[in-house]
């Protein structure tokens, strides 16, 4: 009798009473399926253009923004920042270059097969099992024209069964600017104390007036 499942090794055992059979994870396999637009596909069989991020090479980048884990990892895909503001995380995104001149050239952004137009800080890069991105018309065909300037699939991670596991993870940090505000005075009554004590030291140490003169 022979026992497959999908993502584990195929196995052939003897029909005997009271049989238990445990079947081996297939890691190869489960390395070759990627996202696409219509589900799943094998990239032995996938022909268009695509770049698969997975969760090992995301949970290495800390980044309150989803996006940044982009960076350096997918050929073809541009992030930049236009504001060195603190706080200010998320990028603009051009896949391939600029398509267009009047209209968006901001790639789709699919969360869980969903289109998403929320922010991108809300998303955690913890939860994320995997960041595809469709580059060519091939594989953005069926998202129609909202795919015009790619696609970037997100998929979450999910849970399994004989699997439980609580992990936490916080991260604290601070932004601030490198050149602070100078001092300055804030009412009537300190200007007069200054412009009183500047003129009292012009005549004591310039002119050489003392009490008296006055």
């Amino acid at each position: 009798m022979q026992i497959s499942y999908i993502g584990m090794i195929t196995q052939e055992v003897t029909i005997k009473p009271n049989m238990r059979i445990v079947l081996k994870p297939d890691a190869h396999l489960i390395d070759e399926v990627m996202v696409v637009a219509y589900g799943t596909a094998k990239r032995s069989a996938f022909t268009g253009s695509a770049s698969v991020v997975k969760s090992d090479d995301i949970e290495k980048i800390q980044s309150s923004n989803a996006m940044n884990v982009l960076t350096g990892k997918v050929a073809g895909v541009q992030l930049t920042n236009a504001s060195g503001q603190p706080g200010t995380t998320t990028p603009t995104i051009r896949v391939r270059g600029i398509s267009s001149i009047n209209a968006s050239n901001s790639p789709l952004i699919v969360l869980d097969g969903v289109p998403y137009d929320g922010d991108l800080n809300n998303i955690s890069t913890q939860d994320i099992e995997s960041m595809t991105v469709l580059k060519d018309a091939a594989s953005n065909a069926l998202y129609g024209a909202r795919g015009a300037n790619g696609v970037i699939i997100i998929t979450t991670k999910k849970g399994a069964s004989g699997s439980a596991k609580v992990t936490v993870d916080a991260k604290w940090g601070a932004n601030t600017r490198a050149t602070q505000d100078y001092k300055t005075i804030q009412s009537p009554a300190q200007y007069y104390e200054m412009y009183y004590s500047a003129l009292n030291n012009y005549f004591t140490d310039v002119l050489k007036y003392n009490a008296a003169d006055a």
